[in-house]
């Protein structure tokens, strides 16, 4: 019995599928791109996408679980698509999901579900849902579209993670580290000092393959995140710090800031999108109390353990990154007018 990763072949799916065939499953890959180079004959690959219910059938016909970790990111930028792929396409999956008898679906959320401007903190499976942009709005959608589809007898579990980080990791992630890397000052919105958590992929991967089996998963739905984090300035430092290229950490007016990349996002001249300038100075943590308590999950990685290995990574892997396949995680993104930024600095 093979289990499907929808987006399998995107920086989160292909952290998926490696600790799926560690554990020992079979694994098929729902993804228009090739699997990553490590993964080619070890995985079956379906090319094709969540908007293709005939092509899910197909890739569901084995009857395993199903991860579906297939979306549009913020990055993306994508507008109307958000709800194309994000919305459609999970309805696409819970449907073919329901007719074709899968054991459960563990549908990957966000954390953007969440708005951390208006929310207590640590935050809770119980705290409201406050979408933060229309990355966000489709992400809750999402979600409701696998809840209903609980109606007609789909078995299913929700992992919402903080931000995700680690070997592999593309996207405004590698916009930091080409900066970091090039010994150029590095900024943050405010002054640094709100709490802020990420989560590793591997960690990630640990708690989606414990929602996929675990009886008292079904139907639960767990935020997830590092317990050792810190500020966000801490965070940063200790980068550059390990990076020793003479880059630092510069703070800026928070509502300056936002201001300013607010008005070059909406002229497409940025690569930030709101969801990065609306909550990247607020303190924004989970509580992993439900998941240790019902998965028996415990994550292992700190925020600069996950981040140092992914900015090693990238430092291995930069002259190849351009020519990767797969989703905005995965590859190196434009970085429009901020390269005026990175030149000056």
């Amino acid at each position: 019995m093979l289990n499907l990763v929808t987006g399998g072949s995107g920086f989160l799916g292909t952290h998926l599928a490696r600790r799926l065939l560690a554990r020992g499953e079979g694994v098929r890959v729902l993804d228009p791109a090739e699997p990553a180079s490590d993964l080619r004959g070890r995985v079956e690959w379906v090319a094709g996408s969540v908007l293709d219910p005939g092509v899910l059938a197909e890739a569901c016909r084995s009857r395993g679980i199903v991860f579906h970790t297939a979306a549009l990111v913020p990055l993306a930028k994508a507008g109307r698509r958000f709800d194309d792929v994000n919305v459609r396409g999970t309805r696409n999956v819970a449907d073919v999901c329901v007719a074709a008898g899968i054991r459960r679906l563990v549908h990957v959320s966000s954390s953007a579900v969440y708005d951390p401007a208006v929310t207590a903190m640590p935050i809770t499976e119980q705290s409201p849902l406050r979408p933060v942009g229309r990355y966000g709005r489709s992400k809750r959608a999402a979600e409701l579209e696998v809840v209903w589809a609980g109606e007609r007898g789909l078995e299913w579990a929700i992992v919402r993670p903080r931000t995700i980080v680690d070997e592999g990791r593309g996207g405004i992630f590698q916009i930091l580290f080409d900066w970091v890397l090039a010994g150029r000052s590095v900024y943050t919105i405010g002054d640094g000092s709100n709490a802020f958590q990420l989560v590793s992929a591997s960690d990630l991967a640990e708690a989606c393959c414990a929602a996929a089996v675990l009886p008292e998963a079904a139907g639960e739905t767990f935020n997830v995140g590092a317990e050792e984090f810190g500020m966000l300035d801490e965070l940063m430092r200790d980068l550059v710090r390990h990076a020793g290229t003479g880059s630092r950490v510069v703070h800026l007016n928070a509502p300056l800031a936002r201001a300013a990349l607010g008005l070059l996002d909406a002229v497409c001249l940025s690569p930030l999108a709101d969801w990065h300038y609306k909550t990247m100075d607020k303190p924004f943590w989970f509580s992993n109390a439900k998941a240790r308590r019902v998965l028996g999950w415990a994550p292992k990685d700190s925020n600069r353990v996950m981040m140092v290995r992914a900015f090693e990574w990238y430092v291995r892997h930069r002259d190849e990154i351009d020519s990767q396949a797969g989703t905005t995680h995965r590859t190196s993104p434009p970085q429009g007018i901020l390269r005026l930024l990175r030149w000056w600095s």
